[in-house]
């Protein structure tokens, strides 16, 4: 791989995972929002962190999930910020 083309990598691996991170957080937090008991703004901050708030909601939602997923974590949103940020960095210093 030249030295061109790794940026543009890490960009495009970082965005990928930044999609799968959304949709993941959206799998396991939809229907909380959906239903009201969870307002979009107490749920967004769960991508980046775990609140409370969070794991609580998490922990009450009885419904079955798409392939089963019932819990996110956090950890998605940085990596892939990380990708991202790697990314622009490495465009930057070329």
């Amino acid at each position: 791989m030249s030295n061109r083309t790794v940026p543009l990598s890490l960009a495009v691996v970082g965005a990928a995972a930044s999609l799968f991170t959304v949709a993941w957080w959206w799998i396991v937090f939809s229907r909380q929002i959906g239903s009201g008991s969870l307002p979009i703004v107490n749920a967004l901050p769960c991508l980046a962190r775990n609140t409370d708030i969070c794991s609580l909601a998490e922990a009450l939602c009885a419904q079955d999930h798409f392939l089963g997923i019932t819990r996110y974590s956090p950890a998605a949103f940085w990596a892939s910020a990380v990708l991202i940020a790697g990314g622009r960095l490495a465009a930057w210093k070329r």
